[in-house]
């Protein structure tokens, strides 16, 4: 019995001293290579993201709406003439955001507008 005990406390204790260390942080990547447009706020949560970071993520992002048939037809664009759109404005619109922007930012909603920005560039 009493060794019962003391296993749920220990399990309890890890599990709590578990939960504090990952909610600080420690157990999360802060270098990784941004790939997609949700790595650009997962990076966000633990440590400052660069404007080149925001620029791969956000064209991540401009080009998954292009691959989207349904979405194009909508528009009435095909998905090769948006994906030519998006990589024709791409360094354009890449200088026109570093031109005004900082090197590295921490606020969310500043990061999040920077997307809007840089995506509705790249989609006209």
């Amino acid at each position: 019995m009493k060794k019962t005990i003391l296993l749920i406390i220990l399990v309890l204790f890890f599990s709590y001293y578990l939960t504090a260390k990952a909610s600080q942080g420690i157990f999360i990547k802060k270098d990784f290579e941004i790939k997609s447009y949700s790595d650009i706020f997962y990076r966000l949560e633990t440590s400052p993201i660069s404007i080149d970071d925001i620029i791969v993520g956000s064209t991540e992002f401009a080009l998954r709406m292009c691959a989207d048939k349904d979405y194009q037809k909508v528009l009435g664009n095909t998905v090769e003439s948006c994906n030519a759109n998006v990589s024709s404005s791409n360094n354009t619109c890449a200088s026109y955001l570093r031109k005004d922007s900082k090197k590295f930012y921490k606020d969310k909603h500043e990061v999040k507008r920077l997307t809007e920005q840089f995506i509705k560039c790249v989609s006209h």
